[in-house]
């Protein structure tokens, strides 16, 4: 343990590796650390907005992806009662106007291997179990293959997604943060997939919807997310794999799977879409993606938010490091960045989530966006996880959506 690396990461998902391949180009000493060995699977819908893109094209990888991913211009929704409607992705300066779906067992991989060709080094199958401050610095310890380690640095980025366990260690977490459920399986040998991703809105319990996103002509991601709300909801939880199963019964779905295949098993994992209410930062700690909430509380997606937080934290990270200061308030400025990117958009996502999520406005707001160009555009942008949201609660807006026949 004598060597005392400038920042060491826990976590090598798209938020751990984006902060390590930022941080390192800028000529830091950095340590990436993750439990597995790669490359291994992530449970995901494996949807990358044009966000996400923007990020990887900057980081020099989006061609190699584009090229294994499948490429995706349109969104199908349907509403509880089977209304139907086709918006294409939005486009805003300067971004895809495309959707692109890579399974994260690749995902992952390249923009880890990315991180590693800028300069970071890495170490796999380290199962962290406490980061503590000592002296100037702070300690990492965790066990590698049944050996007990450690590792040293000015500071830690955690990058641990909706796992709590090392969060509840250091006392960032204290009770339990609101949690997506989702679910989700391939299936190859499909008929009929084109090159638009489905959100379903029938035959999953709202707020949620199901999804199947291509990732071939043939073989798609299909899956499912339920956010449980209220005491009742919290008290019943359904279990995700029982919404999944009942989602692919349904008469659509089966028509639409036909005589396609599952390849693999059906995985459930909770989604953390808490970031408006979470902390992101201790004592010569940040926090990034999922592990700081950020996952959008309308559709789960998160990719996006953690690629953009691992890029905001290593900018921040480099001008701590480069002018010495590694006090509480100048950690605290890495929250106010946070918030000043994200925070309105959370906010509104969950109240246009309370909103909309019920059979009568979403059969109404779907019928309504087959008339209405900018309904339409509206729906684009929330699925997407844009800003200008608050076109959903507009006067207008719920006036279309109230009257349109």
């Amino acid at each position: 343990m004598s060597a005392v690396h400038d920042a060491v990461i826990v976590g090598a998902g798209p938020a751990g590796s984006s902060a390590a391949f930022y941080l390192a180009r800028r000529g830091f000493d950095v340590l990436l650390l993750d439990k597995s060995r790669f490359p291994r699977d992530k449970t995901c819908g494996d949807g990358l907005t044009p966000r996400a893109l923007a990020v990887l094209r900057d980081m020099g990888i989006l061609d190699d992806l584009l090229r294994v991913g499948c490429r995706v211009s349109g969104i199908d929704m349907f509403a509880p009662r089977g209304h139907e409607l086709t918006v294409p992705v939005p486009s805003a300066p300067g971004s895809a106007e495309y959707l692109l779906i890579v399974p994260r067992l690749i995902l992952d991989d390249a923009i880890r291997r990315r991180a590693l060709a800028g300069g970071a080094a890495f170490q796999e199958q380290v199962d962290v179990v406490s980061v503590e401050r000592e002296g100037d610095g702070v300690v990492v310890r965790g066990d590698q293959l049944g050996r007990p380690v450690a590792f040293r640095a000015r500071l830690a980025i955690v990058a641990t997604g909706a796992s709590l366990g090392l969060l509840r260690t250091m006392g960032i977490v204290e009770r339990e943060p609101r949690m997506m459920l989702a679910a989700r399986a391939y299936f190859e040998g499909m008929a009929g997939l084109s090159d638009r991703i489905q959100c379903h809105f029938d035959g999953v319990p709202l707020p949620g919807y199901g999804w199947i996103f291509p990732i071939s002509p043939t073989a798609a991601n299909v899956g499912t997310g339920v956010i449980p709300v209220g005491l009742a909801g919290r008290l019943r939880r359904i279990p995700p794999r029982r919404i999944f199963d009942s989602f692919i019964q349904t008469p659509l779905l089966q028509r639409i799977l036909g005589s396609a295949q599952r390849v693999g098993p059906v995985k459930g994992y909770p989604i953390r879409i808490d970031f408006h209410q979470a902390r992101t930062f201790a004592d010569r700690v940040l926090l990034v993606g999922e592990a700081a909430g950020l996952a959008n509380p309308l559709t789960g997606e998160g990719i996006d938010y953690a690629l953009e937080s691992g890029q905001i934290a290593a900018e921040h990270v480099s001008a701590m490091l480069a002018s010495g200061d590694l006090s509480p308030a100048r950690l605290a400025g890495y929250d106010r960045q946070l918030r000043q990117r994200f925070q309105r958009l959370f906010v509104m996502s969950s109240r246009l989530r309370g909103l909309y999520f019920n059979p009568p406005l979403l059969n109404r707001l779907v019928k309504a966006a087959r008339r209405h160009a900018g309904l339409r555009s509206m729906i684009g942008n929330v699925t997407v996880g844009n800003n200008g949201l608050d076109q959903g609660l507009s006067l207008g807006t719920l006036f279309q959506v109230a009257f349109t026949p």
